[in-house]
């Protein structure tokens, strides 16, 4: 009979024990007391007494599978996915997106929601050669990493005229078809410079950190009735020969026809409008319905066979520089032994923290928790840096990494789908 480690040692060899993760000192903590009666003389299973980590862990991707069966599946090809952050923004969604519309077996149609001032980092050839980072604020990052994916930019999106046709030129000259097959909502908001001076005057970058690019001016000009519109731009749709489109209707054809439909949600759940933080928060929140009313697509439709949102975290959470709000644990990239990260709007040297697994935990919740949502856990290298460039089952991870994504999974009650192990390389199974 197999039999799990003592809690002492299981906590002593956690990704945090280490100097290079003295990150996780917080976390360890916590698992302490949470871990304690689990681990003690082996994790108990109802027939076979104690198991490992591992077995636990595959015990419940069993059990998610069966649970995430939607009546009339097997009928039904087509999958609808929804990639929010757990987090305050910057979690790896892009990579996470890339890596969705990358799996073979249907066509996939990738549906860009929200703003510019988030920016989403994928890998692909660009400027810097085969591995250029990619930081697409307003096209669906599947632009580059999937050239047969539909591209949407959904009715609940603002769009910068000129971010929009620096990325489409960007795009084009490197081999990337945009124009081809971007559907644009004629009701998307167009943001325009006076919405930016209206956020400059108002000093709400450096009163509260934001970025500062409009989004919340030209959200407060389309409830007043006063914003312009997509559908305005005829001039651009003639040039391009690109015509506005009802992007609702175009997603729920690409549903009938059994796409893959992605939707690529923005920042993270800790800056929702209402999740606690206000003033220091972003102009709406962040959770998966509220990136399907942006997107207008119903997640209870006949005709979707297959829904899971993911909830994209890192191991060290991050908020962008300046007075930003309240960050659990607040530590530094040198403490942690890592290259300082920069925003990818503002390129400003990100603030960093400790793992949060209360915050994690009320997004997991937020969004629909168990059996409607599975956790991506993103930048575990960092942590753990055996894993790099890992890309395979989960269970075959060294087992330093699977004892950090039991904790993990065990102090959120959630199931660790999907693990970030570098850039573009994830681990897991959808």
């Amino acid at each position: 009979m197999t039999t799990t480690q003592p809690t002492s040692n299981f906590l002593s060899n956690f990704p945090g024990s280490t100097q290079r993760n003295t990150h996780s000192g917080r976390l360890t903590d916590q698992l302490s007391d949470l871990l304690t009666p689990l681990l003690n003389g082996g994790v108990r299973n109802r027939k076979f007494g104690p198991v490992e980590p591992s077995e636990i862990r595959k015990q419940k991707h069993q059990k998610v599978s069966c649970q995430h069966q939607p009546e009339g599946a097997a009928k039904m090809n087509s999958r609808l996915s929804v990639v929010v952050g757990a987090q305050y923004g910057s979690e790896g969604k892009g990579a996470i997106c890339g890596h969705l519309s990358k799996i073979p077996g249907a066509p996939v149609t990738c549906v860009r929601v929200g703003g510019p001032n988030a920016g989403h980092t994928v890998l692909g050839v660009g400027p810097e050669g085969p591995r250029h980072p990619w930081r697409l604020r307003t096209i669906p990052v599947a632009a580059v990493t999937n050239p047969d994916a539909d591209l949407i930019i959904s009715a609940g999106s603002e769009i910068d005229i000129s971010v929009l046709l620096f990325e489409a030129e960007m795009l084009e000259d490197y081999g990337y078809k945009v124009w081809a097959r971007l559907h644009i909502d004629g009701q998307a908001t167009v943001l325009t410079e006076e919405h930016i001076q209206t956020e400059t005057g108002l000093n709400l970058h450096e009163r509260l950190g934001s970025t500062g690019k409009g989004i919340g001016a030209a959200r407060a000009a389309r409830l007043l009735r006063t914003a312009p519109l997509w559908c305005e731009q005829t001039a651009l749709h003639d040039k391009f020969n690109n015509h506005p489109a009802d992007t609702a209707k175009v997603a729920r054809q690409h549903l009938d026809r059994g796409h893959h439909v992605i939707i690529e949600g923005t920042q993270g759940y800790g800056l929702g409008l209402h999740a606690g933080h206000y003033p220091q928060c972003t102009t709406s929140d962040a959770r998966a319905i509220d990136f399907l009313s942006m997107a207008g697509i119903n997640p209870w439709a006949a005709n979707v066979g297959r829904f899971k949102i993911y909830a994209v975290a890192r191991t060290n959470p991050i908020r962008v520089a300046g007075n930003s709000g309240p960050l659990k644990g607040e530590t530094t990239w040198e403490a942690l032994g890592l290259e300082p990260e920069l925003t990818t709007v503002t390129r400003k040297v990100r603030r960093v923290g400790d793992w949060d697994a209360e915050l994690v935990r009320d997004a997991f919740h937020a969004n629909g928790g168990p059996g409607n949502v599975v956790l991506a856990l993103t930048m575990l290298d960092h942590a753990v840096p055996e894993v790099a460039n890992y890309t395979g089952p989960i269970n075959l991870l060294p087992s330093k990494a699977q004892e950090y994504i039991f904790a993990v999974e065990t102090m959120i009650g959630a199931t660790v789908s999907l693990v970030g192990t570098g850039p573009d390389t994830i681990a897991g199974t959808i």
